[in-house]
């Protein structure tokens, strides 16, 4: 990974996560683009750069906030080491694959979220309306986001030194026109 095209890339993403997301929030819940760019990262770069990715995008979100320093950092670090694991195993290209592995990813931080929420601090909001937005808007919200941001990221791969996709697929056109 070329880190200082990484390092401009994240401080752009954070700026626009802070200043351009809470325009385009829905029903109080904005995208949560910097784990769409985590996504990316732990499908596409290589795992040890992905949880470096992950822990930096974390550790800058967590400064940014009002939290205390380390959740959004450590959460961050746990998407990208589980997605990186699983990677191997998904069409990692397709739009679906993409929508689900984030949707997954964004329901599982979502979930660890409102736990601490709920320990730490006392709310006068029910259960069930927390319950919704957290486990259904914010995680389809979020995945919504997430094939758009891939199909522009791949386009940018070699500029973040990821690498391209060297395979076609079985049913390609360019394949049957060929003698083997």
């Amino acid at each position: 990974m070329r880190w200082w095209t990484f390092i401009l890339f994240a401080v752009l993403t954070l700026t626009l996560q802070t200043s351009f997301a809470p325009r385009l929030a829905v029903l109080g819940v904005r995208p949560d683009w910097l784990l769409v760019i985590v996504v990316f990262f732990a499908l596409h770069g290589r795992r040890r750069d992905a949880v470096l990715a992950g822990w930096s995008i974390g550790l800058c979100a967590d400064l940014m906030s009002i939290e205390r320093v380390g959740l959004l950092a450590l959460s961050y670090t746990l998407v990208a080491w589980s997605v990186g694991l699983i990677r191997d195993y998904l069409f990692r290209h397709q739009a679906l694959t993409q929508f689900v592995v984030t949707f997954v990813a964004a329901l599982c931080v979502q979930i660890v979220w409102m736990v601490y929420r709920r320990t730490l601090y006392a709310f006068n909001e029910s259960l069930g309306s927390e319950l919704s937005l957290s486990f259904v808007v914010a995680p389809i919200y979020a995945a919504i986001w997430a094939p758009v941001a891939h199909r522009a990221l791949l386009s940018a791969a070699p500029m973040l030194g990821l690498p391209k996709p060297r395979y076609s697929f079985a049913g390609s056109p360019s394949l049957e026109t060929r003698r083997v």
